[in-house]
């Protein structure tokens, strides 16, 4: 497992919003990533041990394009 916390740009203030928003767009296009934290504004990857290496950059390119797009 690997988990990112996320906040507003320029500060430490937790950003669950941009959270919400990123695991909803994720899992719209077929990649899930769990919310968590206190404050809701962790994004929690728990890609399975045998995934493959081309399923995971495409993962990684939902990920890219949900930052890309939502900000």
């Amino acid at each position: 497992m690997l988990a990112v916390e996320l906040v507003r740009a320029g500060t430490s203030e937790p950003d669950p919003r941009l959270a919400r928003d990123v695991a909803r767009y994720a899992h719209q296009r077929g990649v899930i990533v769990l919310t968590c934290g206190t404050y809701g504004n962790v994004l929690r990857f728990l890609p399975p041990l045998t995934i493959s290496a081309e399923l995971l950059d495409d993962a990684f390119d939902v990920l890219t394009a949900a930052f890309e797009e939502i900000r």
